[in-house]
């Protein structure tokens, strides 16, 4: 089982084996320091001081993460490898708008595993990439509000 974390009182779309928990507590029940996800000054000079449009981004990324995720669990579960690496390589996409590093490494596993054909240790990886991508949601609905 996963667990996800949301924020601003919204309703998430579950997904099947994730267990939404409260703000701010890690998939093993710690408090996260979400703040360290990715630099907020550096991410704020990227886009040019353009708040707003970044708070867009971030919105739109985050509306779609459920269905993104959905897409890599199915591909695991069916050992499809054309569709993990089609979707990972999406996912990894999105996330490198954050310059997040760790779920960018992770998407980017399972895009090799699905471009090799190799998914012995695709579940593995998937778990690896929903903890990641639950301290990046957290980290970027921190920086919103």
């Amino acid at each position: 089982m996963h667990k996800f974390s949301w924020k601003n009182n919204q309703t998430p779309v579950k997904l099947p084996g994730v267990i939404f928990i409260s703000n701010d507590v890690d998939l093993n029940g710690r408090q996260m320091e979400s703040n360290k996800v990715f630099d907020k000054d550096e991410i704020l000079k990227r886009f040019d001081g353009e708040k707003e449009f970044l708070t867009e981004l971030i919105e739109i990324f985050i509306n779609d993460i459920q269905e993104q995720l959905s897409g890599i669990k199915e591909a695991v579960d069916n050992r499809n490898s054309k569709d993990l690496e089609r979707s990972a390589h999406k996912l990894k996409g999105a996330v490198a708008n954050f310059e997040e590093k760790t779920a960018f490494e992770a998407a980017l596993q399972l895009e090799i595993m699905g471009k090799e054909s190799k998914l012995d240790e695709a579940e593995e990886a998937y778990d690896t990439l929903m903890k990641e991508v639950e301290c990046l949601v957290n980290s970027l609905k921190e920086f919103v509000e």
